[in-house]
């Protein structure tokens, strides 16, 4: 019997020791995000919601908002959750196609109806603020529990080794299903 409890002590220190930072817990607006790794908070964007996290050894941001959708100009009331997620899709990706400027390309990488998510990538061209380089985000934008989730993963460019798509796209799918 002491045998099977010692065992069963070692068990649950050595589970607790091998999960323990692991993931970094953020809860916005009442949804938990659980971010593989140690992620910091930096600030709160006030006029977008979003909430920005860094990972500083992985040089990489992420951009957490939840919001109401009632609290957008393309809200309609009656429309389905998928229907929405496409109109929030639309209003991002007409915002970023028009010129306003800045060169950009925007596509669509991944869609999950079931999931409720739609996976894309935003590239804005020539950033001179990037010494004339580009700088990729790939955006996951959702519908869960009557909120609008976005979630927006850049690559600090003074990174060696950039994410690449498959490997950002396994973030984001990790932060969002937790």
């Amino acid at each position: 019997m002491k045998l099977k409890t010692l065992t069963s002590l070692i068990f649950i220190l050595l589970s607790t020791f091998s999960f323990a930072q692991k993931v970094s817990p953020f809860q916005i607006n009442g949804e938990l995000f659980e971010i593989p790794g140690k992620w910091e908070f930096e600030t709160q964007l006030k006029e977008s919601g979003q909430f920005h996290l860094s990972n500083k050894k992985e040089k990489l941001s992420l951009l957490i908002s939840v919001r109401k959708p009632e609290k957008f100009e393309f809200f309609q009331a009656g429309l389905s959750e998928i229907e929405l997620l496409n109109k929030f899709y639309k209003w991002e990706y007409d915002y970023w196609s028009s010129s306003n400027g800045i060169q950009t390309e925007v596509s669509e990488t991944k869609r999950n109806d079931e999931k409720k998510y739609i996976i894309w990538k935003l590239t804005l061209k020539n950033m001179l603020q990037n010494n004339n380089k580009d700088q990729t985000s790939y955006l996951l934008y959702a519908v869960k529990n009557n909120n609008l989730i976005s979630i927006n993963l850049t690559n600090n460019t003074d990174k060696k080794k950039l994410f690449t798509e498959s490997e950002s796209i396994e973030l984001l799918e990790k932060v969002y299903q937790k």
